[in-house]
């Protein structure tokens, strides 16, 4: 080989590379402290945003006692509510602004349990409040809240909450007089019906007394009379808004003397008016034909009566009346005032049927009838027993 000839480089003998000496490029660590603590402190502001809105925008008058008794803080719908007729507010002393909202009285309770809550931590809550205003003339109600709580100062304060109802305390009063005057209203219509009835009654007597042999017409229209009174008595009892059935069947139990001898079971149900009558006449032709005829003209006769109500639509109200030891009883040859009563007037009353069964062992009367319109449920029932 030439000495003029490059020589022939061996691999092993390189030599070696310099290190690459440029700074890494930095970690990604996210936002800075700076950022965050920004961030952070903005969330905080748009919270205390919010939630000075809510405060604001919320229906209730919402406002603070300090442990001062000092009005500290109150949101604008108390300002323009309750304390409309009062300014300055923040910063003044609550007994003196109760004082220009309330009379005397009315100040001093409502700072005693302002006072109470703010000793004690003991809550006080209101639903009734409805007083005479001292700055304006009438009357307003609330409902007000009280609920201790530490303020910024380290020491405790009152926060009230309280909504304006006087609105509702109207209504409420209004509803109050007008169910008082129905009343007053139900009780002369009642005394006008007790004398019309008397005056029927006289009437009646007069006249029978002219007519020979006519003594049992005599008793039977006066005992009719009687029934009819004494549906009056027990519609009064509920203002003519509807009866029970089942005072309805002791009611003519009682008034025949027989109520030892009748036992009812079934559940509440509720007839309006019209039907309570009806049915109150239709008990006392089955009360006073079971004493005369039935199981009641015996010692030992019994009368039992049920009633249910079936559960599946449409619901129907199923009553029975059934005479247990009396006579052997036959089939009427003509059909009397009591019998059209209870298969004419009754089930036209009630829009049902009404069957007369005059089996030897003892009369049964049925009645079926859609508990609806005139009918009204009104829950369990107690089980049979003596009247």
């Amino acid at each position: 080989m030439s000495s003029d000839e490059p020589e022939a480089r061996d691999p092993a003998k390189r030599a070696p590379e310099a290190p690459d000496r440029r700074e890494p490029p930095p970690a990604d660590h996210g936002p800075s402290l700076e950022q965050r603590l920004a961030r952070a402190t903005a969330r905080a502001a748009r919270q205390e945003e919010l939630f000075h809105e809510l405060i604001e925008r919320c229906p209730f008058g919402i406002y603070i006692v300090d442990a001062d008794f000092t009005i500290a803080s109150m949101n604008h719908r108390s300002q323009d509510g309750a304390f409309r007729n009062v300014r300055p507010l923040i910063g003044r002393p609550f007994a003196e602004a109760m004082r220009i909202l309330w009379p005397e009285e009315v100040a001093q309770e409502i700072i005693g349990h302002f006072r109470d809550t703010l000793d004690t931590g003991v809550p006080f809550y209101s639903r009734a409040f409805y007083r005479p205003r001292q700055d304006v003339p009438g009357t307003e109600g609330y409902e007000w809240e009280l609920q201790r709580t530490r303020l910024p100062d380290g020491r405790f304060g009152v926060i009230c909450y309280y909504y304006d109802s006087t609105e509702l305390r109207r209504a409420q009063q209004q509803i109050a007089d007008d169910q008082r005057r129905l009343r007053l209203m139900v009780e002369e219509l009642n005394h006008r019906v007790k004398n019309t009835l008397a005056i029927v009654q006289s009437l009646a007597l007069q006249t029978f007394r002219e007519v020979e042999g006519a003594g049992a017409a005599r008793s039977a229209f006066e005992g009719r009379l009687q029934a009819l009174s004494h549906a009056h008595d027990v519609l009064t009892r509920v203002h003519w808004r509807a009866a029970d059935l089942g005072e309805i069947v002791a009611t003519a139990a009682t008034a025949c003397g027989v109520e030892g001898r009748v036992s009812a079971s079934g559940p509440p149900v509720a007839l309006q008016p019209r039907t309570a009558v009806t049915m109150a006449m239709a008990l006392h032709e089955l009360v006073t034909n079971a004493i005369k005829y039935g199981a009641l003209a015996r010692d030992g006769g019994e009368i039992l009566v049920a009633w249910s109500v079936t559960e599946d639509p449409p619901r129907r109200l199923l009553w029975r009346w059934e005479e247990r030891g009396g006579p052997p009883v036959h089939p009427p040859a003509r059909r009397g005032f009591g019998t059209r009563m209870l298969e004419r007037a009754l089930a036209g009353e009630l829009n049902g049927r009404v069957r007369m069964d005059f089996r030897p062992e003892g009369l049964v009367c049925t009645i079926d009838t859609p508990l609806g319109g005139e009918l009204l449920p009104a829950g369990p029932g107690p089980d049979a027993a003596p009247l």
